[in-house]
């Protein structure tokens, strides 16, 4: 097992704000409430981006499509799981578009999202830029409303 560490302000608001989602799945609506809110609370807590650079994203998502990928997979198949095989397909498809997406954003800088809003499948992780998100999504085919708006 590696060695534990300490989550950053940001870590911590992204891990509460997941386990809102899951509380809201399961209709624990008092303890959704209570996890939007200490989301919120070490999200305002939080200073810069954690030294997550463009360079730092790119090389963790080249590593996943490298390398992060095939073990997965390997062992789902082993394990005859088709759930964890098809949450495998979908995030390969969403990271291969979000390397993608960095590419251009490394040539057009801002300008790539200026003007527009972005995206984020609140199951896949699929990210689109632009005006209106898709009706549905393209890789896991939930309807738009599970594609939600990045805040910030």
């Amino acid at each position: 097992m590696d060695a534990m560490k300490e989550l950053s302000r940001r870590e911590l608001s992204a891990l509460c704000s997941n386990l809102a989602k899951a509380c809201e799945k399961q209709q624990l609506f008092e303890q959704q409430k209570r996890f939007v809110e200490l989301a919120d609370y070490h999200a305002g807590k939080a200073d810069g981006a954690d030294g997550a650079d463009l360079k730092t994203i790119e090389a963790v998502v080249k590593g996943d499509l490298d390398s992060g990928f095939g073990p997965a997979f390997d062992q789902a198949h082993a394990d005859h799981d088709r759930g964890a095989l098809r949450a495998l397909t979908w995030s390969q498809k969403a990271t291969a578009l979000l390397d993608s997406l960095l590419k251009r954003y490394e040539r057009q800088g801002d300008a790539l999202i200026e003007g527009t809003n972005v995206y984020v499948c609140e199951i896949c992780g699929f990210v689109f830029v632009g005006d209106n998100p898709p009706d549905v999504c393209p890789i896991c085919k939930v309807p738009k409303s599970k594609i939600v708006k990045v805040r910030g």
